[in-house]
């Protein structure tokens, strides 16, 4: 398993995986801050406040997908800490358990984000 693993995770698709799971996180909080901002004015006086709620919901769910994504590329390289040396599944192993931790972060700081919608009303500045 672990040379197909290998084989697995230096071609083909598992490198952008391995990004996705480390990128997508934080681009999905930067991207809710963004966008909710953006749409405060226009939904102050449209009174469309569940927007907002979409989306920190999508953002929280990109997070998420990104955390298990990155978990799931951990137990592919092979879930453990062994000093293997440099190579593609060490390497591998590290950007995974970092893009969980990533995710994480990440989605503490949306669920902190999605805490102002409920407390402040949209009109408000």
């Amino acid at each position: 398993m672990n040379s197909e693993a290998a084989k697995d995770f230096k071609e083909g698709a598992r490198p952008g995986v391995l990004w996705a799971g480390l990128l997508a996180p934080p681009v999905a909080a930067l991207l809710q801050q963004s966008v909710s901002y953006a749409l405060v004015p226009g939904l102050c006086w449209s009174g469309r406040e569940w927007l907002l709620h979409l989306v920190s919901l999508l953002a929280l769910a990109v997070t998420v997908g990104a955390g298990l994504l990155s978990w799931r590329n951990f137990r592919r390289a092979g879930a453990r800490w062994e000093d293997d040396g440099a190579g593609v599944l060490p390497r591998s192993r590290l950007m995974a358990a970092v893009g969980i931790l990533i995710s994480g972060h990440s989605a503490l700081v949306v669920v902190a984000q999605w805490i102002a919608v409920f407390v402040y009303s949209t009109c408000e500045r």
